[in-house]
């Protein structure tokens, strides 16, 4: 089980629930090393002085908070601690409030709480349904990393979760960090029906599953065919469109939207095909193939759409599509 972040308790009124705080997101960013090219060695910094060029050690690095014109007033850590709000075990939930009332753009990141210690499942699950059914989420503050942070408390499913935010002062006013802002007219008409229609046309249920980080598929392709020793071509960009009319353009995106729920429909009233002796019987070894296998099997067995699947969407086409072991063995070899 994963170790918790924090331990203390959650406060509402008189009641203190034992919790710990676990991370509930994970980057999953492919990072890379910064190499020499010439010699295949790591690329080392060095803290050096600007104007002397000599290196510095970390025992002469002190913090200076910039004044400008060169000038810096210098802090120790000392200084720091003694300011630092210090270690907190308690989240004191001072308000309730509508979580729509917040907007998202103050949220910051995510953690689970959860229950701590005998006897901590009751008031935690009181604290989660009495949010539930009364629409509410509780605000309060939180130190962490000795940081005083902005909270929200939360219900999600059967748990409570924990967003930090961002103070009022932390976040940017659109009217002073952008160069233009639209205009406030308003449209009617025909304009704003067939932007309506396109918009109803495109709405489904919020399903995440649905999204991938195709980028991050390619680049592990990229670094599996590389890895290999096979050679990588760049594929042709679909050339773009320029639309000048707006009119035109939300017509041709409606009627794109209609062509492509039509199409949907038909294929899925269509009676599946009979399954083909032999379908399938290689999906145990799909399942163990590296991702970057599979498209390269999926592209020998011609599969459309191939490099925007995910490793799953993948095992199962080449399923359907008859995939044998022979062929598994042979993308192995």
């Amino acid at each position: 089980m994963a170790r918790a972040l924090w331990t203390g308790f959650v406060s509402f009124g008189l009641v203190s629930v034992p919790v710990g705080m676990f991370r509930a997101t994970e980057d999953q960013t492919i990072h890379f090393n910064q190499l020499n090219s010439k010699t295949g060695n790591r690329i080392r910094y060095k803290k050096v002085d600007e104007v002397t060029g000599e290196e510095v050690p970390a025992s002469d690095i002190v913090n200076g908070f910039d004044l400008g014109d060169g000038e810096y007033v210098i802090v120790t850590k000392e200084e720091l601690k003694e300011v630092a709000p210090g270690k907190s075990e308690l989240i004191e939930i001072s308000d309730f409030v509508d979580l729509e009332s917040i907007d998202p753009i103050y949220f910051r990141q995510s953690y689970y709480l959860a229950p701590r210690g005998k006897g901590a499942d009751r008031a935690y699950s009181l604290l989660r349904q009495a949010m539930e059914e009364s629409g509410k989420i509780g605000v309060a503050t939180l130190i962490l990393r000795d940081k005083e942070h902005l909270v929200a408390i939360r219900p999600q499913d059967d748990v409570l979760v924990v967003e930090t935010m961002f103070f009022p002062e932390e976040i940017r006013s659109a009217s002073e960090e952008l160069d233009s802002l639209p205009d406030k007219s308003r449209f009617e008409g025909r304009e704003l029906d067939v932007a309506k229609t396109l918009v109803e046309s495109l709405t489904v249920e919020w399903e995440p599953e649905r999204y991938h980080n195709t980028y991050r598929d390619k680049v592990e392709e990229l670094i599996e065919a590389k890895r290999e020793g096979k050679a990588v071509v760049a594929k042709a960009e679909k050339p773009k469109t320029n639309v000048v009319d707006l009119m035109a353009a939300l017509e041709a995106s409606v009627a794109r939207t209609g062509k492509a729920a039509s199409k949907s429909t038909k294929s899925g009233s269509a009676k599946p095909d009979a399954p083909s002796k032999g379908k399938g019987a290689a999906r145990p070894q799909l399942e163990k193939l590296s991702k970057a296998k599979l498209t390269q099997l999926a592209a020998d067995h011609d599969i459309a759409g191939r490099s925007s699947m995910t490793k799953d969407e993948l095992v199962a086409a080449l399923a359907e599509a008859g995939a044998t072991a022979e062929d598994v063995a042979a993308v192995s070899a």
